[in-house]
């Protein structure tokens, strides 16, 4: 369970977060314009058998800041 920030886009986009390694989902998790106002919403995602993510961005640069929330064991 992550919180997925997106802080300074350069255009208007959408990230999608998914297990790394698998196809990328049709389906966005955070969507925004540029703007000076931070978007930020709740994931829940499985990690990769590696334990990792990844985060897919459609158009132009962001930063992106992720925080773990919980996990399910």
């Amino acid at each position: 369970m992550l919180n997925v920030t997106e802080p300074d886009a350069t255009s208007p986009s959408y990230l999608t977060v998914y297990p790394a390694g698998a196809m990328k989902p049709a389906s966005s998790n955070l969507n925004f314009t540029q703007s000076s106002k931070a978007v930020a919403n709740f994931v829940t995602v499985p990690i990769s058998s590696s334990g990792y993510i990844s985060i897919y961005n459609y158009f132009g640069s962001t930063d992106v800041i992720v925080d773990v929330v919980g996990w399910y064991g």
